[in-house]
């Protein structure tokens, strides 16, 4: 029989893992890999996981921020994931995407407000790094706070040669942070979303010093 649970650290930690060569499931928008994981289980007795996942990797997301005019600007964009869910596939989210190899996440942050946004932002902060969803992909996400000017922002974007358009548009701050307090079911749903404005409403004190610090 096992013990009481113990006050713990409140941070990820390093596992002893023995993986297996993947084995590809299948190929299409990402991959999608199979691996064979051993590691101590309860009583120290190897416990042995075949686990599928969707090979996705780093990626970056900017909530864009027009400090001037107190607004965000975030997107709609078509998600399949959200429409097989929710029916509700048209889903707000803010300028993101992958980092292509070689590529500095700053690097990736500024080029995918371009496309998605129609504009680069003056200036990053970095806001978090999450996992979305560490049960079915390698997603990791770094997320920042752009500095925009949203007077130049156009009501559609995109890069076509990612068959991709996004729908712009402008929320004034305080609209969107009272979204956070909505009764349940909440308006957005994206992930993304919602860990951007929480740190925004949380780091306020942050954000000021920024914005000071670059115009």
């Amino acid at each position: 029989m096992s013990g009481r649970a113990k006050a713990g650290e409140l941070a990820d930690r390093f596992i002893a893992v023995d993986l297996k060569a993947p084995e590809s499931v299948g190929t299409g928008f990402r991959p999608y890999h199979r691996f064979i994981a051993t590691f101590a289980g309860a009583g120290g007795a190897p416990l042995r996981q075949r686990r599928d996942i969707l090979r996705v990797g780093p990626v970056v997301g900017v909530l864009a921020y027009d400090p001037g005019a107190a607004c965000f600007v975030l997107i709609r964009q078509f998600r399949l994931g959200a429409e097989l869910a929710t029916g509700q596939g048209e889903l707000v989210e803010i300028a993101a995407g992958l980092i292509d190899p070689g590529e500095e996440a700053e690097a990736a942050a500024r080029r995918e407000c371009v496309e998605e946004i129609g504009v680069a932002p003056r200036a990053l902060l970095p806001m978090a790094r999450f996992l979305p969803s560490p049960g079915v992909t390698d997603e990791h996400a770094t997320i920042y706070l752009g500095l925009v000017d949203s007077s130049a922002v156009p009501d559609i974007a995109g890069e076509p040669g990612e068959t991709e358009l996004t729908l712009p548009f402008l929320v004034p701050v305080e609209e969107a942070l009272a979204a956070l307090s909505a009764p349940s079911p909440a308006p957005v749903a994206n992930g993304f979303v919602l860990i951007a404005l929480h740190w925004f409403a949380l780091n306020r004190a942050r954000v000021d010093a920024f914005v000071a610090a670059n115009g």
